[in-house]
């Protein structure tokens, strides 16, 4: 079995190989817990935008992590 020293590497990996404009974006929301008006002002595009990239961010790190 994987131990949570090799699934952070992963998680990690994967989170590294994602678009940084998505990783920016999911990173604010997920740790950070930014709600997306926030992170909308932050990264300075529109609220739509920042759903489209956490949405994009979390497929691809299941289909990374699968």
């Amino acid at each position: 079995s994987i131990d949570k020293k090799q699934t952070g590497e992963l998680v990690q990996s994967a989170l590294l190989s994602l678009p940084a404009n998505q990783r920016i974006a999911f990173n604010l929301c997920v740790c950070e817990e930014k709600t997306y008006q926030e992170i909308s002002k932050i990264i300075g595009c529109s609220v739509p935008a920042v759903e489209s990239l956490i949405f994009r961010a979390r497929q691809n790190l299941k289909q990374k992590l699968g």
